[in-house]
């Protein structure tokens, strides 16, 4: 289960129990229209790349989180720079 908490992070917990905890990065929120899409689309990406539950959260906290401080949707360049933060 993937649970965005906004400003104060996310919390992954996975199929054994397990709970994954992520901050956030800084920044000012432009737009949040979909931002928790776009964590869960950077989420699956990080999974499939890496299958590795820790790396798919950050890459998730990093692509909601540019959404959130971008117009319009994340692009991958600031999503970058958000992941180099986390």
């Amino acid at each position: 289960m993937l649970i965005s908490m906004a400003g104060d992070g996310a919390i992954l917990i996975d199929e054994n129990g397990a709970d994954h905890k992520i901050g956030v990065p800084k920044g000012v929120v432009k737009n949040s229209v979909g931002a928790g899409d776009s964590m869960v689309a950077g989420f699956l990406a990080g999974y499939l790349e890496k299958q590795d539950y820790d790396y798919a959260l950050k890459l998730g906290t990093a692509t909601g989180s540019a959404t959130a401080f971008s117009e319009g949707l994340a692009e991958r360049q600031f999503i970058d720079e958000l992941l180099r933060q986390i």
